[in-house]
């Protein structure tokens, strides 16, 4: 694909291997090089890829100048210090989100991305998903009236993380959604919680997140690992219409219902049942369609959808979010950081 000659992946645990299958569908197997410090991991790699590159390493794969482009897809207390020396060698760098663990650490990133003139992007996935972009169409083009509130829900009794709290496993890719559908500046966040699995102070298995935006719109969500179904579903309340995006459904992930409730001359309310359409959207897989846009972005110098900057945005939530956990669910501003 276009002047791309190879592309690094660190880390090929759990999120890693999907990112080491889709640049080896895009680029080619003999164009990907994989690093990992567990020798399992990269035996794993080679069974399923016999042409694809392997390394321990990862100063031999971050300075090797053949290699424009890193993927890193490793545990979060490690993104900002190889995020920052990939960006010093000059790398075009896609990180797993959340960007850092620390606003300040990103705000770093953003800028030293900046200065070296490199592609820095967050790999929030639900960005590149057809029915979401779909469904932002349809916000922009007022379908849906004044947006009134989103409602989310980010569920689960399979995968409770050891290394985070859900706030920053879950609660990143959740606060990502609401940001690019709302599309306006948040200003306070409320964030309640439990430790009902006797894990360490900090590490929640259930939020409940609220965050207000700007002109009064509201994005509330429940994230959880102590759920008996596993939700994967997004509602936005219009003052026309409403519509509700549902990844867990196998077709039809993007319902736009026709209802509202309208003031009546009796001083009342009438409510209005209309239509349900089901747009016909894409099936591509929205981590090929990211992968994919994240070397468009630096081949042909654009900035990506999902940049430092969104996830800089992404993270400022979230750390308000920690922040009112820690005061008993006290609402809290969301730090407001300038990026030079």
């Amino acid at each position: 694909m276009g002047n791309v000659e190879n592309v690094a992946v660190i880390g090929a645990g759990k999120w890693g291997k999907y990112l080491v299958r889709n640049f080896s569908e895009i680029l080619g197997q003999s164009n990907v090089t994989v690093c990992d410090s567990d020798q399992e991991h990269l035996e794993e790699v080679k069974r399923d890829y016999k042409e694809i590159c392997t390394s321990r390493s990862c100063d031999e794969v971050i300075d090797d100048e053949s290699i424009p482009a890193t993927v890193i897809a490793t545990p979060g207390a490690t993104h900002f210090e190889l995020t920052e020396r990939a960006l010093r060698a000059g790398k075009h760098v896609l990180v797993e989100r959340p960007l850092t663990q620390k606003v300040s650490d990103a705000v770093k990133l953003v800028e030293l991305a900046r200065d070296r003139d490199t592609t820095l992007m967050v790999d929030h996935l639900l960005e590149y998903h057809s029915a979401v972009e779909v469904l932002r169409e349809k916000i922009d083009s007022g379908e849906l009236g004044d947006i009134y509130y989103v409602h989310g829900q980010r569920l689960d009794l399979e995968d409770v993380e050891t290394e985070e709290d859900i706030l920053w496993s879950l609660g990143s890719q959740e606060v990502s959604l609401m940001l690019y559908l709302v599309d306006k500046e948040p200003k306070e966040v409320t964030a309640h919680g439990g430790r009902y699995l006797e894990r360490d102070e900090g590490k929640e298995d259930t939020v409940f997140l609220t965050v207000e935006f700007e002109d009064g719109v509201k994005a509330h969500s429940h994230l959880s690992w102590l759920d008996p179904h596993k939700t994967r579903r997004m509602t936005v309340v219009g003052s026309k219409k409403m519509a509700t995006f549902d990844d867990m459904e196998s077709r039809n992930k993007l319902w736009i219902f026709d209802k509202g409730a309208e003031k009546s001359g009796e001083g009342g309310f009438n409510v209005r049942y209309g239509d349900v359409h089901i747009p016909n959207v894409s099936l591509e897989e929205p981590m090929k369609k990211m992968c994919r846009h994240f070397l468009e972005s630096f081949e042909n110098g654009t900035e990506p959808r999902s940049d430092g900057e969104d996830g800089l945005e992404v993270l400022k939530v979230l750390d308000a979010a920690r922040r009112s956990l820690k005061n008993g669910g006290k609402p809290t501003i969301v730090m407001n950081v300038e990026v030079e």
